[in-house]
Formats: structure tokens, C-alpha cells, sequence
């Protein structure tokens, strides 16, 4: 069967496209449709008078699903290597969230302590034939899953939609009840009306024309199909974008936006870069908006952060930005009323429920046994047991305990109560991206003598940093201030009233580009990084899947010559962890509570280093 192939038509040059930034386009200036009950960007503020910053969702939110069903809003976000994974957050005014569970809680494919496979590019829909909420989500080698549930919070159930089928899903339900799914590889299929399994294929995009074909998504307006995707690339200086196609069917011929890409931004001196993943949503009647991903240049730990700004239609039927430019929008006018009771992304947490709080997940499968963590074991305290190995081995990974970064200024707070005695026996705080990327502050010993320390793993290279002796005891408060520019300070304390401080501070920002003062993260904690010696994990004797990324794209690095990105695709993590590097038997540390506070501040300390 022939199938129908992209119309060719002329495509702007990126060159010509970076200088369109001021306008939707020079050649279509954006106005109301007539034809719609569309408000302008004026009308919309009048009524919403709240103003809200970008981004809607901070920290690593990448790869954004987003669904309305009735007047409850739902996201998902890629995760990658973390388990539980694919969070699912919820939201009735776009702006508030909270998280609401996983897709699923561990995953065989999923590799220990590897953030650049597991799943890649993901959406989220809703099937009206069966009332279930559907998440089609592929691993690294394309094979697509789809996870399906009547209860968006889950258990969700989940099966192969098939091997080799591209990444990045973006399902459709048309009027009439037929679903649809579009891959990276340019091909729309035709799903079951369970949306479990492939009829087969209705429409071919020629990718030939593109560079990369990632985040298609279809949408329907006034008899039209429109469908968004992301050409260009996904790291830092390549041409990411939002560009659109559109058809009066389905089967196509597409054509496109002669303003193709209607979003970028990429080394223009934004605050905010690559623009991808998009997802057009009507709120209100008439009143479009549109969510995506984007990263700041200043703050790679918080990853590509869900962005949502309002759009206009054009005379001739295409779609804007309402801001008039292509770059990612600073603040945006409220979609809704606020809606705020109940709905904040969980940080901190006390621990005296007998589970996880859902902001938590490992860079490995959760062993849910008890003989990693328990809850119920000493109520009202996690209890983490010492693993062997120390941040940087896969064998500790099941002992630590990780959430998203969301801030740029913070403190992490915590008590912990534990014997070290043995070895390099260690628990504390951590902040992480995988096994070769890390650094610690916790309870440790020194030739027997209890003492704090402090240490990171760069590279995969492990620097014992600053210790002084241990003057509380076995019960410790511990405390890791962030200053809003990636630099983390250390301090202790025996009442959690005066603290002390320990040791200088480390900076762990950007490493390849983007560099703040010219100074380089170590570690690096970062959605994109350098390895300066991809040789470095094999010498460590670490697997081959946490080496440097095999990638055609490179960095101009410090050597001079090429380096190849690294820890790739997750922004930066931090929690609580204990491991016994060294000492042969497991040993309890039990943490009253992990708080997350908004100002870095701790008020007058005395250092205290050696």
C-alpha cells in the first residue's frame, strides 16, 4: 500500500529562523481568529490577574505528558534510570501539583546506576472507549510499552505495543473514537480501540527532511490535524525546536508551517534553551495553551523543567506564541483560578507513614524486602542499612535514597543517629546523579574514632575531601546549604540550634558548557556533562554501560581535543544514604526526617576542618 508522504514545501533556514524571535512571524502577524472565542493574551490576564513564573513544574520534569480529563489535569515526565519510575503528578489549575503515584515501581530493563537508558520520551492520554489512562512509554531500544489504568494514580498495568517502534509516542483519540500513536521514526499507526496493540500504519512522515523527528504529537482543531514535533537535537547548542505540521486528514498530505519553528532558542543569550516536547491544551473554551520542556543555561542540575504559555491562532490557521517570540516565556497569565489546597510537589518529609513518600526513587530497582529500608522496623524514623561499597559501586545503590532537585537556593536538613565504628562505614546526606557523579556529608570513622566527612566522586574518581572528630555523639544534625548558584556549604550540629561549618564548599554546575565564571563542576551534576576520559569507567572496573556516551556530538574540551557528553539525561538528585565500604556486616542508620528549606541560611557558624 502506498502510503501518503510529507508534501515538500520550503523550510526556513535555522539561521533565518533565530532572527524571527520578535514577532510569531514576520510574514503572519498573529491575530485573533475571528472565527473562535479566543481571548487575547490582555483578555485572559484581566480575568486571571496572577501572573505565573516559568517553570510550572522545576527540576527535571523532561519529556512532559500532559492530559485534561474533565477539570483535572495530569503530567508525566521521563525518568529514565530511576525507580519507581515514570511519576505522575496532578493538577486542577496547571500551576499547583502533587504527585499521585508511578506508572511502574521497577522496570528488567533498566540497568543499576545508568541514567542515559531506561525510558526514553513518553505520553500520556486518556482512552474514552475504556475510561482507562494510558502512558506509552519506550526503553532505549525502542521497544514501546504502554501502561494502562482506570485510576491515574495506578497500579497500572502494562504491556509491549511492540519491538523497534521509534521513541517518543504521542497518542491521539479522534472524535470518533479511533486512537492513534506517532513515533520518532515519522510513522502514525492506527491502535486497537483498547489502545493496546497496533492495527497498522495510516501515515508516513518524510524524515528525510529532518534532523531528528522527537516529541510528534497530534491535535485537532476546526477540522484540522495539527501535529508538533521537536527536529534539531536534544543537548545543549543543537537547534531544538518546536515546529508544526498540519492535514484536513489524519492519512495526510501534511504540509508546514512556512514559520517553521515556531519555538527555539538556542545561543541567543535566553534564559531559558531548546524548547521541546510540546503539547497544545484548551483550559477554557477557545483559550489555548501550550506545555514543553526547556533548560535554563545557568542551572543544568534542575534538567529540562515543564514550561506552559499561552498561544493565539492565526487568520490562516496556524498557532503562535502570544508573546510574539520563539524563546521559552519568563511568566504567563493563570489559565484557571488557583486551585492550592493539597497540591504542592512533596520535599520534605517526616517519615511516620509506613511508605515512601512518592518523591523518592534509587538509580536501581527499590528493594522493597526490608533489608535495605524500613519504615516499620523502628516507627517514625527510615531506617537505611549500610551497603557494601560507597557511592560511587552499584552494590550501595539499593541504600540510596534520592529526590528531584527543584531549587536553585535550599538547605537539606537531617537527623541521623548512627554507630560508626568499622571500616568506612558512612550515612548521611548526598547529592547525586549516578554512581560516577556524587558527593556525601556523614557519620564516619578514621582509624576507629568516630568523625564527620566529607567527599565526592567525580568521574568516578573518589576524593575524601574534609573530616574533623565527631564532638555530638552517635546522633547528628546534618545540614547542606545550596547558595542558588550550584555551590553547596556543610554543616553540623548537636542540637540542630548552633551549627558549625565543615570544610570549604563544592561546586557542582555545568562542566561543558553554559560555564558559570569559566568554573567547572566537580562533580558535575548536571542533565549534561563531560567526561573528560570516556577510558575512565572501564579502569575502574565499573560496567561498559556507565561509560561516556558513544555519541557523534562533541564537546570542545579543556585538552584540546574532543570529549564526549556524559552523564546524560537527569538533572541532579539529593537524599539519604548509609554504606559500610569495608565493614562485612550491615549496620542501621535511622534518619528522623529529610527537610527541604527555601533559604540556605543557617545563620553565625564556626568552621571546623582539618
Amino acid at each position: 500500500m502506498n502510503l501518503p508522504i510529507l508534501v515538500s514545501l520550503h523550510r526556513l533556514a535555522l539561521a533565518s529562523a533565530c532572527a524571527l524571535t520578535t514577532t510569531c512571524a514576520l510574514a503572519q502577524k498573529p491575530t485573533t481568529d475571528p472565527s473562535s472565542s479566543t481571548l487575547s493574551v490582555s483578555q485572559l490576564s484581566s480575568l486571571n490577574s496572577q501572573l505565573i513564573p516559568n517553570p510550572i513544574i522545576p527540576g527535571d520534569w523532561s519529556d512532559p505528558g500532559v492530559i485534561k480529563v474533565g477539570d483535572d489535569y495530569y503530567s508525566c515526565r521521563s525518568s529514565f534510570g530511576w525507580q519507581p519510575g515514570i511519576p505522575i503528578a496532578h493538577s486542577r489549575d496547571l500551576v499547583h501539583w502533587r504527585y499521585i503515584g508511578h506508572a511502574f515501581t521497577s522496570h528488567e530493563k533498566l540497568l543499576p546506576g545508568d541514567t542515559r537508558a531506561g525510558i526514553w520520551g513518553l505520553d500520556m492520554g486518556y482512552n474514552p472507549n475504556t475510561q482507562e489512562f494510558l502512558i506509552y512509554a519506550p526503553t532505549r531500544d525502542h521497544e514501546v510499552y504502554v501502561f494502562h489504568s482506570k485510576n491515574p494514580a495506578g497500579p497500572y498495568e502494562r504491556k509491549s505495543l511492540g519491538k523497534a517502534l521509534g521513541i517518543d509516542p504521542g497518542f491521539f483519540a479522534d472524535d470518533d473514537g479511533r486512537l492513534y500513536v506517532t513515533l520518532s521514526k515519522g510513522i502514525t499507526y492506527e491502535l486497537a480501540r483498547d489502545g493496546l496493540s497496533i492495527i497498522g500504519e495510516v501515515s508516513r512522515i518524510d524524515r528525510n527532511r529532518y534532523k531528528l523527528f522527537e516529541g510528534p504529537a497530534i491535535f485537532k482543531r476546526d477540522g484540522w490535524y495539527y501535529m508538533l514535533f521537536s527536529d534539531g537535537g536534544t543537548l545543549p547548542r543543537e537547534p531544538s525546536t518546536i515546529s508544526v505540521l498540519r492535514s484536513r486528514e489524519i492519512t495526510g498530505p501534511w504540509e508546514e508551517n512556512p514559520n517553521n519553528p515556531v519555538m527555539f532558542a538556542t545561543d541567543q543569550g535566553t534564559r531559558f534553551e531548546a524548547p521541546a516536547h510540546g503539547v497544545l491544551l484548551e483550559p477554557t473554551p477557545g483559550n489555548w495553551f501550550i506545555t514543553y520542556h526547556a533548560y535554563e543555561t545557568s542551572h543544568y542540575t534542575l534538567g529540562r523543567q515543564m514550561f506552559m504559555e499561552p498561544i493565539e491562532w492565526t487568520a490562516d490557521g496556524w498557532w503562535c506564541p502570544a508573546s510574539g517570540k520563539k524563546s521559552p516565556a519568563l511568566t504567563a497569565p493563570a489559565p484557571l483560578p488557583f486551585v492550592t489546597d493539597g497540591f504542592t510537589l512533596a520535599e520534605s518529609d517526616e517519615f511516620t507513614a509506613p511508605t515512601l513518600g512518592l518523591q523518592w526513587f534509587f538509580t536501581t530497582a527499590p528493594d522493597f524486602s526490608g533489608k535495605s529500608w524500613s519504615l516499620t522496623e523502628n516507627p517514625g524514623q527510615l531506617r537505611v542499612f549500610t551497603q557494601p561499597g560507597d557511592l560511587s559501586s552499584l552494590t550501595a545503590l539499593t541504600g540510596i535514597v534520592q529526590q528531584r532537585v527543584t531549587r536553585k537556593a535550599f538547605a537539606i536538613e537531617t537527623r541521623v543517629t548512627f554507630d560508626a565504628s568499622n571500616a568506612r562505614e558512612t550515612a548521611g546526606l548526598h547529592f547525586f546523579h549516578n554512581p560516577r557523579m556524587n558527593f556525601w556529608f556523614g557519620l564516619s570513622t578514621d582509624k576507629g574514632d568516630p568523625c564527620l566527612v566529607i567527599g565526592k566522586t567525580d568521574q568516578g574518581k573518589r576524593t575524601d575531601l574534609w573530616s574533623a572528630k565527631n564532638p555530638h555523639g552517635k546522633t547528628v544534625h546534618l545540614r547542606i546549604a545550596v547558595d542558588g548558584e550550584e555551590r553547596a556549604t556543610f554543616f553540623h550540629s548537636g542540637d540542630g540550634q548552633r551549627w558549625e561549618k565543615l570544610g570549604e564548599n563544592i561546586y557542582f554546575g555545568a562542566s561543558g558548557h553554559h560555564l558559570r565564571n569559566g568554573e567547572r563542576g566537580s562533580p558535575d551534576l548536571g542533565w549534561v556533562g563531560v567526561y573528560k576520559d570516556p577510558a575512565a569507567t572501564k579502569a575502574l572496573g565499573l560496567p561498559e554501560y556507565l561509560n561516556a556516551e558513544e555519541s557523534k556530538i562533541y564537546f570542545t574540551g579543556t585538552t584540546g581535543r574532543p570529549e564526549r557528553p556524559g552523564n546524560v539525561w537527569t538533572g541532579a538528585t539529593f537524599g539519604l544514604f548509609a554504606t559500610r565500604d569495608g565493614a562485612e556486616k550491615p549496620k542501621p542508620a535511622d534518619f528522623d526526617y529529610l527537610r527541604v528549606s527555601p533559604s540556605p541560611s543557617v545563620g553565625a557558624a564556626t568552621p571546623t576542618s582539618r
